[in-house]
Order: structure tokens, then C-alpha cells, then sequence
């Protein structure tokens, strides 16, 4: 079985250039890893890698062996303590108060769990029941442009109105 260069805890830097093909991945910033691919599903494959981005906690898959530069050993209590504070900012970015408050400042890039919360207000549980990344994408995407004129109000009394007149449970301010 061929060596596995990164393991579990291992804080490494991305590359900046990726080649062609990982032009639209994240580059060039720090990263622990969670595991290859020999680790999560079996296999021969040791040489990609699932990483969590030490600056927020989200988690990517796959990133070759040779984009990657060992930095540290952080261990499981870096992933931990990354994990708690990706938990904590996903806590108050889905707090409709919150949203409706700070709209105007994050409307232009809002977070998975910002754009989660919206849906769950309209019914929307499971944003992609097939698993597939387009369904998701289709799906924020609806959900951003039923939400931007409402939220940029700024007004939950608008929100309150349009939830309520679609039958859906209104927001305590």
C-alpha cells in the first residue's frame, strides 16, 4: 500500500495555482486536513485529500497531494476548535434577526447557512435531495431572489407580511 504523505490534523497551505482544471477552487490559504480519499471511501487513492479551511470551516474535496505544503501537525484539537467556531458564526448567520439586521452588508456574498435559514422559511427543509451541486445552487439562487427586495427593506414587518400572506409561519422580531 503506497505511503499517504498528509494525515489527519495536518495544517497545510494551498497553492496559489491550481492548474486549469481547480482554477475555480479555493487557492492559496491555509487548510487542515480531514482525510484522503484512501481514508473516507477505501481504495488505493492516498493522493487527494478532503481540506476544512482554517478561516471559516468549510470543507472541500479534492485536493491533490502535490498543491499542498505541510505547515503543522494541529491534530484533532485543531479540527475541533475550528469545527466550534464555524458552529458559532453558522448559529448567528442563521438567526433571521441577524439577517434582516446586517442584509444590506452580506447581501452580496450570504453564507450557506444565511441562504439554509431562508428556506427553511419557505418550507424548503432539504435544498438538495439528490445530492447534486446544481440542485443547491438552483435552489439559493430562487431563494436569493424571493429574499433581496424583502430583506433589503430592512423592514420585518415586509418579511412578516409576505410570510404570512403565503401561508408560511411568521418571525418574532
Amino acid at each position: 500500500m503506497k505511503k499517504q504523505k498528509f494525515k489527519r490534523g495536518d495544517v497545510v497551505h494551498i497553492a496559489k495555482d491550481l492548474g486549469p482544471s481547480m482554477a475555480h477552487f479555493e487557492n492559496d490559504l491555509e487548510a487542515v486536513v480531514m482525510g484522503s480519499y484512501r481514508d473516507q471511501y477505501g481504495g488505493d487513492n492516498a493522493k487527494d485529500y478532503t481540506l476544512m479551511f482554517c478561516r471559516d470551516g468549510n470543507e472541500v474535496s479534492w485536493y491533490g497531494e502535490t498543491q499542498l505544503t505541510f505547515l503543522r501537525h494541529g491534530g484533532e484539537a485543531e479540527i475541533e476548535r475550528i469545527k466550534f467556531e464555524r458552529e458559532k458564526r453558522k448559529s448567528t448567520e442563521r438567526d433571521i434577526n441577524w439577517i434582516m439586521a446586517n442584509w444590506l452588508g452580506i447581501r452580496e456574498n450570504p453564507s450557506g447557512a444565511t441562504l439554509a435559514a431562508l428556506m427553511r422559511l419557505i418550507g424548503i427543509e432539504n435544498p438538495w435531495p439528490s445530492g447534486e451541486g446544481w440542485e443547491l445552487a438552483e435552489n439559493q439562487m430562487r431563494t436569493f431572489a424571493l429574499f433581496d427586495p424583502i430583506l433589503s427593506t430592512g423592514d420585518i414587518k415586509v418579511l412578516n407580511a409576505f410570510l404570512a400572506k403565503h401561508g408560511f409561519e411568521t418571525v418574532q422580531p
